[in-house]
């Protein structure tokens, strides 16, 4: 039957059927297969003992998701569909690439070749995409992109139980209002809170922080540098201070204030204001 990998009640309608040697049904002008839980089209269909071959403008609705793809093939056996051509996974976030393997049983999936994940704002470009309804792992440098913001890393991860973007390895950032890297950054969408790991640095416009771990608070402008160094410049030179500890409360354009706790030090260095000796 051409549903028995759903193992569920179904019908089905289409223009015409064939079918040769009792081995292969095929189905043209249009297929159209219903059931309580799925509804899948596709423009042909071709049934045999051990695979089912979706054909032409696919189109798959389930109670948790939505897909279309030029091609779906499912290997009855092996209980895996791969796709190609024009791959789009779409539920309240959307997924596209080129070419698909989704696992059945184990209910995950990898996504190949010119991948975007797209949220709201929010686009993330990569190579390969592993996901499943948890979570989505994006791989080959992928890269982040919101109006605001553009993150590029090793690979990205996105986990739908927290709201939390994960970039890791070789982190870079431009933002409109500051740049600057880590070994990983951590992001939660709900709470607004940025976490930098690893040697993060970020610089505005003059001024630099650098620390063992900093958080942002994005919500109230407020950045908390462990065993940090935070370096601002001034008309005179330029501040440096260092402590276990330093809250630095922020605005758009500059740094508006810095609280050591915990060990504080800082140095002062006075802009050169000597000229060259002329000859």
């Amino acid at each position: 039957m051409i549903l028995f990998f759903l193992m569920i009640p179904y019908k089905i309608s289409s223009g015409t059927v064939e079918i040769i040697d009792r081995n292969q049904t095929i189905f043209k002008g249009g297929v159209e297969i219903y059931s309580d839980e799925i509804y899948i089209r596709a423009k042909e269909a071709f049934q045999t003992d051990t695979s089912l071959a979706l054909i032409d403008s696919v189109f798959l609705k389930s109670k948790n998701f939505s897909m279309s793809s030029n091609v779906l093939n499912y290997k009855i056996p092996f209980k895996t569909i791969f796709g190609k051509g024009n791959i789009k996974i779409w539920r309240e976030d959307t997924l596209k690439g080129d070419s698909l393997v989704f696992f059945k049983e184990e209910e995950k999936g990898i996504l190949f070749g010119s991948l975007i994940y797209t949220s709201d704002t929010i686009e993330v470009k990569g190579e390969r995409a592993d996901f499943c309804k948890d979570s989505i792992i994006i791989k080959g440098k992928p890269e982040f992109k919101t109006p605001s913001i553009t993150i590029t890393a090793d690979k990205t991860t996105y986990t739908l139980k927290d709201s939390t973007y994960k970039f890791i390895s070789e982190v870079i950032f431009n933002h409109r209002d500051f740049y600057g890297r880590s070994g990983k950054l951590l992001y939660n969408i709900n709470k607004n809170i940025s976490t930098l790991i690893n040697e993060p640095l970020i610089v505005k416009n003059k001024d630099s922080i650098m620390g063992e771990i900093i958080t942002v608070d994005h919500k109230t402008n407020i950045l908390r540098a462990l065993y940090g160094k935070v370096a601002t410049q001034t008309k005179e030179g330029k501040n440096i201070v260092w402590g276990d500890t330093i809250n630095i409360y922020y605005n758009k354009e500059t740094i508006d204030s810095v609280l050591v706790k915990g060990n504080p030090r800082g140095r002062f260095i006075k802009n050169d204001t000597t000229s060259g000796r002329s000859s």
